[in-house]
């Protein structure tokens, strides 16, 4: 997540603050509520129990083992993520 912030911060100080508050909003709400995200759509990582939770124009991949979110990825909606996870 700090490489996404400090890549907006090169050019954008500004939006790259608006963006980490969105990440630290999800999170928390994700932590409240771990199933808030999405079941994963590929087959594949649905059976591995991945689900993702849409933050602006990024997708949080993680994964709920013994009541603990896992994050694994995060990365940019307009990447083909079922070939990087």
């Amino acid at each position: 997540m700090q490489e996404i912030i400090d890549f907006i911060a090169e050019e954008r100080s500004g939006v790259a603050n608006k963006m980490l508050d969105k990440f630290s909003q999800s999170f928390s709400q994700l932590a409240i509520n771990p199933e808030t995200g999405r079941k994963a759509r590929d087959k594949r990582l649905y059976l591995l129990g991945y689900r993702y939770l849409v933050v602006s124009t990024y997708l949080v991949f993680y994964r709920i083992q013994l009541k603990r979110i896992f994050v694994y990825r995060i990365l940019h909606g307009a990447r083909n993520y079922t070939e990087i996870l």
